[in-house]
């Protein structure tokens, strides 16, 4: 699935490269992001218009619509576990819950306890992930009703989990990557060669949690080695800024999205 400035949402084959549907017609503004069901029956996407809008993926319907919980633009959006909930967080400095399962249009839940705009949002089993501009990844236990917060101190773009689900590696506009543990916000290792100061740029882990892959604004993609540190390959991707990679759960291949409107594998 991808969405753009387009306002438009496609799913393709990636291994044809051929567009498979096209859901159109809701968002007003720029997509910024995109997350599906677990059973992938259904995905949500939010964006600049300040709402978020849950599909249909078979029949191409939105089937709800959120639009009384931000009053600015939305940064990123996350089921919960059995998607149930869906969360939202914004550049108003807030995340919103919203109840899937009742016809409420109101949010269930805000969360305020963010200094500036909250970037990025990863939702586990009971643990809430976000990270902000405020340079802060914030970790909120649902179970116990606790709120941990590590110090990153520049502004966070984007965020991501290894696979084991024990670091958080985050990308921040002083132009690296860190690479977190995420019991004890212990920095673990940072990596640095790439450009990233103005924009949204997309970065991960490889499936076996072996190497680091990051993008640039120059659409450079950079491998790094995950203990070491050190730059081991990097790749001539894209033409403008990479605002997304993602690396296959199995396989030896990636997807890459960039600002010049193209997406590669």
């Amino acid at each position: 699935l991808t969405g753009g400035k387009d306002k438009g949402i496609i799913l393709w084959n990636p291994i044809e490269g051929t567009q498979i549907k096209n859901y159109n017609g809701y968002h007003g503004y720029e997509i910024l992001d995109i997350c599906v069901r677990s059973d992938n029956a259904q995905f949500a996407s939010c964006g600049g218009d300040r709402t978020a809008f849950l599909w249909d993926v078979a029949t191409g319907a939105v089937t709800r619509r959120f639009k009384n919980g931000h009053d600015r633009r939305i940064n990123s959006c996350a089921f919960n576990k059995d998607a149930s909930v869906l969360f939202t967080a914004s550049d108003d400095e807030t995340i919103c819950a919203w109840d899937l399962k009742s016809r409420n249009f109101k949010p269930i839940q805000k969360i305020s306890e963010f200094k500036d705009s909250v970037s990025n949002i990863i939702v586990l089993d009971e643990v809430i992930l976000a990270a902000g501009v405020d340079g802060c990844i914030r970790q909120f236990d649902i179970r116990m009703g606790e709120m941990t917060v590590d110090h990153v101190g520049e502004a966070i773009t984007t965020m991501n989990l290894s696979n084991d689900e024990q670091c958080i590696l985050v990308a921040s506009l002083d132009s690296k990557l860190r690479l977190f543990d995420r019991s004890s916000g212990e920095l673990l290792s940072s990596y640095e060669g790439h450009k990233h100061s103005q924009y949204r740029v997309g970065s991960c882990l490889t499936n076996d949690d072996a190497f680091v892959v990051g993008g640039s604004e120059d659409g450079k993609v950079f491998f790094w080695n995950l203990v070491e540190g050190n730059i081991i390959h990097k790749l001539d991707a894209h033409y403008r800024a990479i605002s997304c990679v993602s690396y296959h759960p199995t396989a030896v291949c990636m997807l890459t999205s960039s600002a010049d409107g193209t997406v590669k594998m």
